[in-house]
């Protein structure tokens, strides 16, 4: 058994960051837990830049490749020698064994390591001898940087007590040069087809032996930002469960921020965190707390969750001592920088004899990247996805010699090859799924990785959209309003002035005018009360006071739709019936369909029935107001858009 000797000294930001710019341009790793829930996810990382080995991996075996003379001189002792004349290629090869083998020659410690990626069809690696594809690569280090839960980096370097040994230098493997003649990059998908392929995916869900199934489509880009600043700018934006940076060596920079930590093996002990349903967060408090009662009542996310924790237990349990596994936390909330989960904890013991490598076979390819049943979603998957799903769904992988472990599903990720970025996002369906929610879905998780790489033109339909051309006055009509002083403060923090002889008003209090008048924007009982003037049937109701409102953009509205927005009601007064008078326009309405906000274009007259000013009301309402000011002033609510 080889003792290696370690050696530790503090490491600084600048060291580190060295380190990992290196990545861009050498074989190597960085897997970070950067984010998630306090006493779940166990924040730490490791860069390993400039392996000394790296262990190719196949269906039918695995290949060695010597880096430095640090790695020679490991193969030349007794036993990895011979491991390594005992490796074969060829049916009946198990490269699990393998792995599992060449740990084995090391005394245990938490820091002789191997770390590295594995693609989606890494889930052949427990049939053995499946087929001769590639199936990842493992690094094995010399030098490491590791950060422990309080954030401090260490640098680790592996010491051989045995004299150097002089060898011949080893080649790398040929990276692949860009061709000048390559086509533009396409799309899996053009818009709304993948909505069509998840319809057809859910009439295979009908009357078939599938619980659920997760389908995935991918997104191309051709890309000029270097791969390792994308990553620092992911990094930096959304830290998240799993963070990734991995140089394979042949021209390859995949990296990522998934949410899914799917292994974490200690002491015997083996957790999983599976990871099902998606909001986006939501600016502020009000607003993240928005965002967690949408996940928390989104019963198909609730249902798939569940599904997806029971056939992890159902994967585990044949490792784990009998009645060890153990549900210790039910959908708990994990806020992100840009979306919110909702994350199962499962707990068990491992049995004797099983180890990190029958934890990683038994889970590759998990319930929450397939389906369940796994084999049935595996064909359903082969027949309705455009293309092969390459690193989406694989694990990153990091294996301690002392067999503890962590696996990462990979996810949120960017493949870089010949200057061209592929994408590849989807989402768990189960038979009562909306299409239309699952491509909004899919689209808003790539939206992260197209910013990383600076291009937000590719993550949303405009970045500049909500530059309103509003007035630069405006009549405040705010008496015996309780809430005057809010609107007029949010009014001058929209750069408006407030004066008594401005051509748009904005009327919020009692009286308002006695018939309806042109250039007008209503809010609250002042705007039901001017629908009422106008045709509108307008009935006394129940106060609802400091209500919070989902909010709902038509296609006739001038701003641009980036999906509902949250915003506070206070009001004694609603509409009644479905009819609208002719000239009024519907531009917003509740999750119940009722309108929230109505225009007329010829009166150049809005009317708001929620509260923007309101604490409770997201930015997003009073971006709203802007565009419902800009209209009433004869502004153009679009003009960012040409």
């Amino acid at each position: 058994m080889i003792a290696l000797r370690i050696e530790r000294s503090a490491a600084t930001a600048s060291q580190v960051g060295e380190a990992l710019a290196l990545l861009e341009q050498q074989p190597g790793i960085y897997f970070g837990v950067d984010a998630g829930i306090h006493g779940l996810h166990p924040l730490q990382a490791t860069l390993l830049s400039g392996p000394a080995l790296a262990l190719h991996l196949y269906g039918d075996g695995l290949e060695v490749q010597v880096h430095t003379d640090f790695g020679h001189r490991l193969l030349t002792l007794p036993a990895l020698a011979r491991w390594h004349a005992g490796l074969t290629r060829g049916p009946g090869a198990s490269t699990l064994t393998a792995l599992r083998c060449f740990m084995a020659c090391f005394a245990p410690s938490p820091d002789v390591l191997l770390l590295g990626a594995l693609p989606f069809a890494a889930h052949h690696l427990a049939t053995g001898g499946y087929h001769a594809d590639a199936l990842g690569v493992l690094f094995f280090g010399e030098q490491l940087f590791r950060r422990d839960a309080s954030g401090l980096w260490q640098a680790l370097r592996l010491r051989l007590d045995a004299a150097p040994t002089q060898t011949a230098s080893q080649q790398p493997l040929p990276e692949s040069m860009p061709s000048s003649a390559m086509s533009e990059p396409q799309d899996d998908h053009p818009p709304g087809a993948y909505a069509d392929m998840v319809r057809r995916a859910l009439t295979c869900l009908e009357g078939s032996a599938l619980v659920s199934l997760t389908l995935s489509q991918s997104y191309r880009r051709r890309v000029q930002m270097p791969a390792i600043q994308a990553f620092e700018r992911l990094r930096a934006a959304n830290p998240a469960p799993v963070s990734f940076f991995v140089n394979d060596g042949s021209g390859l920079r995949l990296f990522g921020a998934s949410p899914d930590l799917q292994l974490i093996i200690a002491s015997g002990t083996v957790q999983s965190l599976p990871v099902c349903g998606t909001v986006a967060r939501r600016p502020g408090a009000t607003g993240e707390a928005e965002s967690l009662r949408e996940l928390l009542n989104e019963e198909v996310d609730a249902a798939s969750l569940a599904v997806c924790t029971d056939a992890l237990r159902n994967d585990l349990a044949p490792l784990c001592v009998p009645g060890s596994l153990q549900l210790l936390n039910r959908r708990h909330p994990m806020s992100l920088a840009t979306v919110v989960h909702a994350v199962d904890r499962l707990e068990g013991k491992l049995r004797e004899g099983v180890d990190a490598w029958d934890a990683i076979a038994a889970t590759a390819a998990p319930v929450m990247v397939t389906g369940t049943p796994r084999k049935q979603a595996l064909q359903a998957i082969k027949q309705l996805e455009a293309s092969p799903r390459g690193w989406y769904g694989g694990l990153l992988v990091q294996v301690a010699s002392n067999g503890d472990a962590l696996a990462g599903t990979i996810l949120r990720a960017a493949a870089l090859s010949q200057g061209v970025a592929e994408v590849r996002t989807g989402g768990d369906l189960m038979a009562d799924s909306s299409p239309e929610r699952e491509e909004q879905e899919s689209r808003l998780k790539a939206g992260s990785l197209w910013r990383a790489f600076g291009m937000e033109a590719a993550a949303t339909a405009s970045a500049a959209t909500n530059e309103i051309a509003v007035p630069e006055a405006v009549r405040l009509m705010a008496a015996d309003d309780p809430f005057g002083q809010s609107m007029r403060d949010c009014l001058l923090g929209l750069g408006l002035a407030i004066r008594d002889d401005a051509a748009c008003a904005l009327l919020v209090g009692t009286p308002g005018p006695s018939s309806p008048r042109q250039q007008l924007v209503a809010v609250g009982d002042a705007a039901l009360r001017l629908l009422g003037q106008s045709g509108f049937v307008v009935q006394a109701i129940r106060p609802e006071h400091g209500r919070v409102i989902s909010c709902h953009t038509t296609a006739d509205a001038p701003w641009v739709n980036t999906g509902p927005f949250s915003a506070a009601r206070y009001v004694s007064l609603a509409l009644q019936g479905s009819g609208l008078p002719a000239g009024w326009q519907i531009w917003g309405h509740d999750d119940q369909g009722q309108p929230v906000v109505l225009a007329h274009a010829g009166r150049r007259t809005a009317c708001l029935l929620f509260r923007p000013d309101s604490l409770l009301s997201e930015s997003k309402a009073l971006q709203v107001l802007s565009a419902a000011l800009a209209f009433a002033a004869g502004e153009s609510a679009r003009s960012s858009q040409g």
